[in-house]
């Protein structure tokens, strides 16, 4: 247990599911939001951009943590990563339970789809583009 939590920080516990964020994520953070600095008038709107990627990470995860524990498995740790997350998985050996706690990661991102779409929608709908340029940007 020791080498996993080297190097990361625990941020909160919810759901039986304890949630890690590795050190390196603040650097490359930092990086990111300062490149997207030119999207937006303000760096405000760069960080909120990298912080809505980072929850749809954690939600992704949180998909294949849950299912996982639906099917009988154990999952109790997330560790977020710069570039991604990885949920710590123990499904049972059977090949349904192993393909549910796979396949839920991506079903949430799919799920988000539609939720995110209606957003840019309701965005181009308001005509933000014009009156709140930044949070038609966000919403794109």
């Amino acid at each position: 247990m020791s080498s996993f939590r080297q190097g990361a920080i625990h941020l909160f516990h919810v759901a039986g599911v304890d949630v890690y964020l590795h050190w390196s994520w603040f650097l490359m953070a930092a990086f990111e939001v300062q490149n997207w600095h030119g999207r937006y008038s303000s760096g405000f709107w760069s960080a909120l951009e990298y912080l809505g990627l980072f929850v749809i990470v954690l939600l992704h995860e949180f998909g294949h943590a849950l299912a996982c524990r639906q099917v009988g498995g154990t999952a109790n740790r997330i560790l977020l990563w710069p570039f991604g997350g990885v949920a710590y998985v123990n499904p049972p050996q059977r090949p349904g339970a192993t393909l549910w706690s796979i396949a839920a990661g991506p079903l949430v991102n799919v799920a988000l789809l539609p939720v995110l779409g209606a957003a840019y929608w309701i965005s181009s709908s308001l005509g933000w583009a014009q009156t709140m340029p930044d949070a038609y940007a966000l919403a794109r």
